[in-house]
């Protein structure tokens, strides 16, 4: 949507006053303070404000904790657009810019936000094993492991763990350290340890 998306008629466009819409269609017309992210917890907040489940946090992850918790009150595991990308010097890309503008079509055509949210789990969860699955296919590597604070979110991991198994890889998630920056931090701590060591 770019620029377009502050003049959207959405929940999301009416809760912030003019002031702040101008603010951002600026940032985005510009560029400033808006970064590209590779973080899945950008999807969540977005989602998340585009479902109306939150669109100010009061601490970190607040968002993708409520709209875990909204799509656990769903069944509804219809896979949403998303598209898988092999560049040329390597990286695999999964772009969900089409899942937006159908998020915002179902809102408005009355479908349940918790339908919704169900279904935006189960899309990241499909969207991620069918990427794992080709890597495996084309590099030989039969393990996976699960890892960043995206992790935290049960329905998510227990999605991608049964997927991934019945495509016959062995998935490893955390058991005595969380998946979240506090697993950075400890390991941070263990190789400035190491390092001491080896120093001395």
């Amino acid at each position: 949507y770019g620029k377009a998306a502050c003049t959207l008629d959405h929940p999301v466009a009416r809760y912030l006053s003019e002031t702040e819409l101008d603010i951002f269609a600026t940032m985005l017309e510009k560029g400033i303070n808006a970064p590209l992210t590779s973080s899945c917890g950008r999807l969540f907040d977005a989602v998340a404000a585009i479902l109306n489940v939150r669109h100010r946090v009061s601490y970190d992850g607040q968002a993708a904790i409520e709209l875990e918790a909204l799509a656990e009150t769903s069944d509804s595991d219809e896979i949403l657009p998303f598209e898988i990308t092999l560049n040329a010097d390597g990286p695999w890309q999964l772009d969900f810019t089409q899942l937006f503008p159908v998020l915002l079509s179902a809102m408005q055509a009355g479908i349940p936000p918790a339908a919704l949210a169900r279904r935006f789990h189960a899309t990241i969860a499909q969207a991620s094993i069918e990427v794992c699955v080709s890597i495996a296919r084309d590099s030989g590597l039969e393990r996976i492991v699960l890892s960043g604070g995206v992790f935290q979110n049960r329905l998510l991991t227990e999605m991608l763990y049964t997927g991934l198994t019945k495509s016959g890889l062995q998935v490893f998630t955390h058991r005595l350290t969380p998946p979240n920056d506090g697993c950075i931090a400890l390991g941070q701590a263990a190789i400035a340890g190491w390092q001491t060591r080896r120093n001395n």
